[in-house]
């Protein structure tokens, strides 16, 4: 693993409702992954403070690894960490 980083870094917001601001973060995440990095999921909605914001982008980054990535077969074959207390998702 190289390390940890969230999904507010490297990042533009447009503070506008339905901006794809989340729909960025979420493929930053999954990107982040797949080179090797621990990822925190943070929502850009108040600066990442909102912890009911972050659980929500939490479960949709899953929810695109279950569709686009066979979820269930990575948490079957120990290749995934998921702590839904952390918030947190990395490759072993």
């Amino acid at each position: 693993m190289k390390g940890i980083k969230n999904t507010l870094e490297g990042l533009e917001f447009n503070y506008q409702r339905r901006s794809g601001n989340s729909t960025k973060q979420i493929d930053l995440a999954i990107d982040l992954l797949y080179k090797g990095y621990k990822v925190e999921i943070r929502d850009h909605w108040e600066c990442g403070h909102h912890r009911e914001a972050n659980k929500n982008l939490f479960y949709r980054a899953l929810k695109r690894l279950d569709s686009e990535h066979n979820l269930r077969h990575l948490i079957e074959g120990g290749k995934i960490k998921i702590d839904k207390n952390k918030l947190t998702i990395e490759f072993l």
